[in-house]
């Protein structure tokens, strides 16, 4: 056989090659795995503890953590030239935290009560329904990173409101002087919430029975 038949014979035998790996699955899956390798599916690392503590008064809670050892910021380029002459942006793999609450006797859902930026550790939940009395909670918080990646959820040790029904002053006990409070809030358009202790939006005779039911009660 001739060089110039060979020659044509390779020829068509490398385009056929080539044809063939265009039309490869494998091919194909080459180039899913490229695009898929440049999805961002790691969430940040979690906080390391969570600590909840009442705030005096029972009227709310404050919830703090250590930074993620994630939220810091970095430098990335911006373009393929990775000398210093190059531009750079500043980035951080963590967005921001949520921060979650749930009653300690199973009752209830879990219920996000803030989100708060990259940076911050602590939140005030005054979100608290003080016409409950006292309750029992663990607070949890996560990370979140700008893709929605979410890190496990670490939780605090168990929270309690010491709040008394009918102790205004939030001295320990409810006793005259916090039917003192009770009366100068009776009826008025504008009122110390915890006096409407069933929450119906009128500080009113209801709420007058319920203090009376828990008059001489104490934390002591």
């Amino acid at each position: 056989m001739s060089k110039g038949i060979k020659g044509a014979i390779a020829s068509l035998a490398l385009l056929g090659l080539g044809i063939f790996l265009c039309a490869s699955p494998a091919a194909a899956q080459v180039a899913v795995s490229e695009s898929v390798a440049d999805t961002d599916d790691l969430a940040p690392s979690p906080v390391d503890v969570v600590q909840a503590e009442f705030n005096e008064g029972g009227r709310s809670i404050t919830i703090s953590w250590p930074l993620s050892g994630d939220d810091a910021m970095r430098q990335v380029p911006t373009s393929s030239d990775f000398t210093t002459s190059g531009t750079f942006a500043n980035v951080n793999d963590v967005a921001g935290y949520n921060i979650w609450r749930r009653l300690a006797d199973g009752s209830g859902s879990l219920a996000i009560v803030g989100t708060v930026g990259a940076g911050a550790t602590s939140l005030v939940d005054d979100s608290i329904d003080l016409s409950e009395g006292s309750k029992r909670y663990f607070y949890m918080v996560s990370v979140v990173d700008a893709s929605g990646n979410e890190s496990t959820p670490i939780e605090s040790a168990e929270v309690k409101n010491m709040l008394l029904l009918g102790d205004f002053d939030y001295d320990g006990d409810v006793d005259l002087d916090d039917y003192g409070i009770f009366q100068t809030n009776f009826g008025q358009a504008e009122f110390d919430l915890a006096t409407d202790i069933d929450g119906n939006g009128v500080v009113d005779l209801e709420d007058f029975f319920l203090w009376a039911d828990n008059l001489g009660a104490n934390l002591y």
